[in-house]
């Protein structure tokens, strides 16, 4: 009798986990690992008995993992005890399958969940399910903060993949990618459940490619913005006030008057640096900006260095509207130098072509992404003695994640980072421009207010 119900736990627990074979030996390992990135990882979860091959000696490691599978992972790697009397029902696993007491096991801790009483034990499993499976599992908090360029907040696993990615289990495609909708493999889902596991397997250190832009950033309990003409980082909770760079810290030229740091002034957070645009120099008499530089500091550190954005090497024109994402500086440069000075009348509703490059962090490597004709318009510089007409930013230019969208008076546009393609959004001509995570409010040159949906 006893030797019956052991053969019985044994079927049920290789139906569970969707392998229709007998479990691999130790010593004989699998035979399809040579040239797998993720061998180290599989023989972690084989070792501790997480994972089973099949009869052949495979272990087939570029088949997509099914949710029954990750369901009987998870079991095995968390130590979780099946339910032995499950109620719940589920329309598509009847409780005679060998895996409904796997599938109950992880609805009741709130893991994998169903659709309206269907959990789809064998369909495969995407890269988004399965970072809201792991985060769920590991019981990790949700993350805002962007990571990837194809992972928008309107993604519904946006905060469980920042999530994954903050707490290094994952750290995504070398061109900044995750691939939210593309099928986890089963090698793939070892190496993520491995680091989730272990700590000392864990992706190396947490990188974002998407950068963060405005005059107040936070990141990591800290508040960084630019304050009493000093750069600060306040820390959220004890509201303890860090100066990061002053006018001390800087040497000026003789005969050339210039504004680094002013409330007001827009900074962009990339990981752990901090960019500045700044007027490289200022008319003495209007008190206006002739021309901008870009600085950049560690949030850690008080040192700051000059980058060249090379733009009057290819026109005379203003670099302004800066953004960084994907390991490169985006910026534009305007085709035609424009008078303009104090009498400068924004509502007269002026259109100019703007040259969109970028650079590498360094400062190397300029690309022309496009052209684009924007409204010419500016930001106010709050904090400024005097409102200037003119600064580093048009508001009819903003960045938002992978896009960035400006108007003119054909209407609001949508320029997608990732794939170089500009789309007409509406032809309503606006005099303004706010982006949320949810859509873009417009005010037109009446006064109007529209919003449109991303």
């Amino acid at each position: 009798m006893k030797r019956i119900m052991a053969t019985t736990l044994g079927t049920l627990l290789l139906t569970a986990t969707m392998i229709p074979s007998m479990q691999v030996e130790a010593k004989e390992r699998f035979t399809d690992l040579e040239g797998i990135g993720a061998k180290n990882d599989i023989m972690y979860l084989y070792e501790k008995n997480i994972i089973g091959g099949f009869e052949d000696g495979t272990f087939k490691p570029n088949q997509p993992i099914t949710r029954a599978q990750v369901s009987s992972m998870l079991v095995k790697a968390l130590d979780y005890e099946l339910i032995d009397n499950p109620t719940v029902n589920f329309k598509d696993v009847t409780n005679k399958s060998g895996y409904y007491k796997v599938m109950a096991t992880v609805s009741e801790k709130g893991i994998l969940r169903g659709d309206n009483g269907y959990m789809r034990p064998n369909e495969p499993t995407t890269r988004g399910q399965m970072a809201a499976v792991l985060r769920r599992a590991f019981d990790l908090p949700l993350e805002k903060q962007a990571t990837f360029v194809d992972v928008s907040p309107l993604n519904g696993f946006s905060s469980d993949i920042n999530s994954i990615a903050k707490n290094r289990i994952t750290g995504g495609y070398p061109d900044g990618t995750y691939k939210p909708a593309d099928s986890v493999t089963r090698a793939q889902f070892s190496s993520f459940l491995v680091r989730a596991l272990d700590d000392k397997m864990k992706v190396s250190s947490y990188k974002s490619y998407v950068g963060q832009k405005g005059t107040e950033i936070e990141q990591n309990g800290w508040l960084y913005t630019i304050k009493g003409s000093k750069l600060v980082k306040i820390n959220q909770k004890t509201k303890e006030e860090v100066v990061m760079l002053s006018k001390t810290n800087f040497s000026y030229i003789d005969a050339l008057y210039q504004v680094r740091l002013q409330d007001g002034f827009p900074i962009v957070l990339y990981n752990n640096e901090l960019f500045i645009p700044y007027w490289s120099s200022v008319g003495e008499a209007t008190d206006l900006p002739l021309s901008y530089g870009l600085m950049k500091t560690s949030t850690n550190e008080g040192k700051y260095e000059e980058i060249d954005l090379q733009g009057r090497k290819f026109n005379s024109g203003a670099n302004r509207n800066v953004y960084v994402w994907n390991d490169r500086i985006y910026y534009t440069v305007e085709q035609k130098s424009t008078d303009l000075n104090q009498i400068f009348d924004e509502t007269v509703n002026i259109d100019e072509p703007l040259d969109f490059y970028s650079v590498k962090l360094n400062g190397s490597d300029p690309k022309l992404e496009a052209t684009i004709n924007t409204r010419v318009i500016f930001e106010d510089v709050g904090g400024y003695i005097k409102k200037p007409t003119i600064s580093q930013d048009n508001k009819s230019v903003k960045y938002d994640h992978s896009a960035m969208y400006y108007f003119n008076k054909k209407g609001v546009f949508k320029y997608d980072l990732i794939n170089g393609k500009s789309t007409r959004l509406t032809s309503v001509q606006a005099k303004d421009m706010t982006v949320t995570d949810t859509g873009i409010d417009i005010v037109d040159v009446k006064g109007k207010k529209h919003t449109l949906k991303k």
